[in-house]
């Protein structure tokens, strides 16, 4: 009998924890300025056909059909005010722009989209006058079913790269109203190429661990250092890569190898190692900066979700810098090969 009212305590603890601890709201906010007159982007916005062209959802599924309908009366009937979409990946989803007061720079909607999350999403758009320029604010936010609340952290992030991926699409969207001429914005691009095999490969690596510092500064030094030590005797026999072991992007933990695949031509201090990349891999190629290589990642695992597939965690992820800084000093052209090792 004691065993029970403890065992029954126990589990009411756990309850009351849940419910305090996990409120299971998730929220973004991304922002940015365009050379842009805050007006003629708060008029293209207002027109929801508009918004296809950058919306992220439907990037996964770019033939899937997509239709418009009039839910509001007033001065927004000239515009739709639904956006639906059909696939057979992204299923069926939809994005509702509420009614706003004339003149005002603020578009709220709600979003319905079960394929990417598991409840109504308010996504909205704040634009601001900076003088001449515009601030454009992104932002998600969401709640969970109770049942889900300890997926809060995963759907935050889940949440901050979708915010972030609409606001670089929306601002090269934009830039066709830009007043500055050499300011350009450019959205990556992300060429999916389905499931493959890796080859095996003869490299120098180098362990690494991020943890505070930035990850392109901790790969730089890694990169540098391992040219450092091949010497021009030596040189690379093709892209240099990234080898995961762990990344826990909750808390910034990345750990793996850096190599240079070599045909050690010469004898060094450094020994290549034999890389074997066993099973199978989703594999996407990414074209943009560095700095936001996360959402091809992002892209990748959504994919993956999409599919029904599931993630080997007992393999390497893996980058390859197919274009990189050595064959190009324009940041938005270089070329990342990103897999993602899957069961």
């Amino acid at each position: 009998m004691v065993v029970m009212l403890l065992l029954v305590t126990f589990l009411c603890a756990l309850i009351f924890a849940y419910l305090i601890l996990l409120k299971g709201r998730f929220f973004s906010r991304q922002n940015a300025v365009i050379d842009a007159p805050i007006d003629i982007v708060s008029e293209d916005l207002g027109d929801l056909t508009n918004w296809q062209s950058w919306l992220p959802w439907l990037l996964y599924e770019p033939k899937a059909h997509v239709d418009y309908e009039y839910l509001n009366s007033g001065i927004h009937s000239i515009f739709p005010s639904c956006l639906v979409w059909q696939g057979k990946l992204i299923k069926e989803g939809y994005i509702t722009l509420e009614p706003s007061r004339s003149g005002a720079h603020y578009f709220h909607t709600l979003l319905e989209a079960p394929a990417f999350y598991p409840c109504d999403v308010h996504f909205n758009i704040d634009l601001t006058k900076q003088k001449g320029r515009t601030l454009v604010t992104i932002q998600i936010t969401g709640n969970l079913p109770f049942f889900q609340r300890w997926k809060q952290g995963a759907f935050n992030i889940r949440a901050e790269k979708d915010a972030e991926l609409a606001l670089l699409k929306v601002l090269a969207y934009l830039g066709k109203y830009n007043t500055t001429s050499d300011q350009e914005y450019n959205a990556p691009t992300f060429e999916w190429l389905a499931q493959t095999k890796l080859d095996n490969v003869d490299a120098v690596t180098r362990p690494f661990v991020v943890n505070n510092q930035p990850m392109s500064q901790k790969m730089d030094q890694g990169f540098h250092d391992l040219i450092t030590e091949l010497g021009p005797e030596n040189p690379p026999a093709g892209p240099s890569f990234a080898l995961y072991k762990k990344a826990d992007i909750i808390h910034h933990y990345f750990s793996g190898k850096l190599g240079i695949p070599i045909q050690n031509l010469s004898p060094c201090e450094l020994t290549p190692e034999r890389i074997i990349l066993r099973g199978n891999y989703l594999h996407l190629r990414y074209t943009g900066c560095y700095q936001n290589l996360s959402l091809a990642w992002h892209v990748l695992y959504t994919f993956m979700r999409l599919n029904n597939i599931r993630v080997n965690r007992r393999h390497y992820g893996v980058e390859i810098f197919e274009v990189g800084p050595l064959q190009t000093h324009i940041t938005k052209d270089y070329v990342t090969c990103v897999y993602l090792p899957i069961k």
